[in-house]
């Protein structure tokens, strides 16, 4: 009986295509924020889609096939305001921003890709919040 539930979970896993997809094949394309959480003066704080639609606020980031990226913002965050375009590069479940010029303004995030939407997550020295974002698939 054992043999049969972990037959069925591990089958039920392996049937998820998420899991396995590599995640330098489903990064590329554009993707539009749709919501984020940044910390203010040690508190969270969260801007829904209303908001960002109300206040006219958007980041859009578009990640080429050939490890280029591009994007557009005009959020009020200064770790995404000082962003520049330039490459891309995973590692695990670390995307890296890096600068075209400078190694030391390039941005790392820890990403998911979950139920088609992208996450990413920048946390200070500490580990404190500093950016959560998501993100949907404009493709």
């Amino acid at each position: 009986m054992k043999i049969t539930s972990l037959f069925s979970r591990v089958n039920n896993l392996l049937q998820s295509v998420e899991i396995f997809a590599s995640p330098s094949k489903k990064i590329p394309g554009r993707w539009q924020l749709f919501e984020y959480y940044i910390d203010e003066v040690n508190e969270l704080k969260h801007i829904k889609r209303e908001q960002l639609t109300s206040e006219k606020q958007n980041w859009n980031i578009e990640f080429a096939t050939d490890k280029k990226y591009i994007h557009k913002t005009n959020i009020p965050v200064s770790i995404i305001s000082n962003i520049e375009n330039g490459s891309w590069h995973i590692a695990k479940n670390f995307i890296t921003l890096i600068h075209p010029n400078d190694i030391d303004k390039n941005t790392e995030f820890q990403f998911a890709i979950v139920k088609g939407n992208l996450k990413l997550l920048k946390k200070d020295k500490l580990g404190k919040i500093e950016f959560f974002g998501f993100f949907k698939k404009l493709d």
